[in-house]
């Protein structure tokens, strides 16, 4: 199973940071306690492992793909404070989530990280990672 896993660390601050796991079954996102929530932790995880099912990483020696813009957009005062979602369309992809579960400089940061590993990522079929990269 293609996992997407989050991480609230806390001490001295860092950047956010996304990480690919080195057994291949995902990546984990590392946000320092000042970019996001306690509650905002499993949503986000849900959200990127429902979204990330859409994608795999290219393979070794292939060419890069395309730069696709991704954005995340804080919303204030949604109507259901776990209101997030993901808009992943050909022309790039946005993550919508409540403004309490994400700081502005994390949703600019995680935006231009996104953006830049794109080139890296394929679109791949529905079902792709059904069964793939379990453990042993």
């Amino acid at each position: 199973m293609w996992v997407m896993h989050v991480e609230r660390v806390q001490g001295d601050y860092r950047e956010p940071e996304i990480i690919d796991l080195e057994d291949g079954t995902g990546c984990l996102f590392r946000l320092h306690e000042i970019d996001i929530s306690e509650d905002g932790v499993k949503p986000l995880a849900k959200l990127l492992t429902e979204q990330a099912q859409r994608w795999a990483p290219r393979p070794p020696g292939s060419p890069l793909g395309p730069v696709i813009p991704v954005r995340w957009e804080r919303i204030p005062n949604p109507p259901d404070p776990l209101a997030i979602g993901v808009d992943d369309g050909p022309n790039g992809i946005t993550y919508t989530l409540d403004a309490k579960m994400l700081s502005q400089h994390a949703a600019d940061y995680l935006s231009r990280l996104d953006t830049e590993r794109s080139p890296y990522w394929q679109r791949v079929p529905k079902g792709y990672h059904d069964g793939k990269n379990d453990a042993e």
